[in-house]
């Protein structure tokens, strides 16, 4: 059993992108859904594109409140659902015009309570004078990564912008344009995103609890990931993280961070934000099959 404090908010809401691609409305209704089930504090904002935010603010008076996911709801059904609480996502090419746009409906209406924004890292990206609570920029790869990182920990360091917490962003699964990232090439990315103190969100194909391979190819897994974080920040080399990465047994990854105290879970987590995921009670579920989730039977 794994103290629950390790996968709060850990796993953000991405049912609208692929390869879900759930119906908007449908996507609301079931974040709402999510909202009141057993699993509410562990899963994260749901992520928009901002073509979709006004769309959301119509429906998140109006969504599904029919039951709650398997365990039971934890709030009436006709209990006020409160504003929604999303994250605007978008692509590293977005239009930045329309995200501006989509970012001011999202803070101006009362039924969204927006939590991020997202968009590619670019070198000018302070002149975007974005308000949100958190502004997650996704990295490259190839030699600007290096370059990217650097401009967020300086950032960072020299708190800007505003009161914002910047975050790096990987993409982990595959698109037409990237392929899956290879155990190394994550391994170093969490290891040097930790070295230079930027928190890092992931994002796409971390489907399930631990490394596995489908028919699309191979996939990380989320133990993997955590046990690579804290082996990361406790200084272990990077042959070692590689390796973590491939693990596909439960077992040593599920010792290992059983072997963490509260504290290092709080700095753990302060390093990985969250990740976003299509179906966030896939990996809870599997999670939960392999009893480490405290307080899920």
């Amino acid at each position: 059993m794994l103290p629950r404090a390790l996968f709060g908010d850990l796993f953000d809401d991405a049912a609208v992108f692929p390869p879900g691609n759930s119906p908007l409305d449908a996507a609301v209704a079931g974040h709402r859904r999510l909202r009141r089930s057993p699993y509410a504090d562990l899963v994260g904002p749901l992520l928009l594109p901002p073509a979709s935010v006004a769309a959301a603010a119509d429906l998140a008076g109006l969504a599904d409140l029919t039951p709650a996911p398997p365990g039971g709801a934890v709030e009436p059904e006709d209990a006020d659902p409160g504003p929604l609480d999303v994250a605007i996502t978008a692509r590293p090419d977005a239009d930045l015009v329309e995200l501006g746009t989509a970012v001011r409906t999202a803070a101006r209406d009362d039924r969204l309570e927006l939590r991020g924004v997202e968009l590619g890292w670019f070198e000018n990206w302070r002149e975007l004078q974005i308000d949100s609570p958190a502004i997650v920029l996704e990295l490259p790869r190839g030699t600007e990564q290096s370059l990217a990182l650097t401009d967020l920990a300086t950032a960072i360091a020299e708190g800007e912008p505003g009161n914002s917490r910047i975050i790096a962003k990987f993409r982990t699964g595959r698109t037409p344009l990237w392929d899956w990232p290879p155990e190394r090439e994550l391994a170093r990315v969490i290891q040097s995103a930790i070295a230079m103190d930027v928190p890092l969100k992931l994002t796409g194909g971390l489907h399930h609890a631990v490394r596995s391979t489908l028919s699309d190819g191979e996939h990380h897994g989320v133990l993997n990931i955590l046990t690579v974080v804290a082996d990361a920040r406790a200084g272990r080399p990077l042959a070692e993280l590689t390796a973590t990465l491939a693990r596909r047994e439960p077992g040593p990854l599920v010792d290992r961070l059983a072997t963490l105290t509260a504290a290092q879970v709080t700095r753990l987590r302060a390093a990985f934000s969250a990740y976003g995921c299509c179906d966030v009670l896939e990996p809870i579920h599997e999670l939960t099959e392999l009893g480490v989730l405290e307080g899920v039977s």
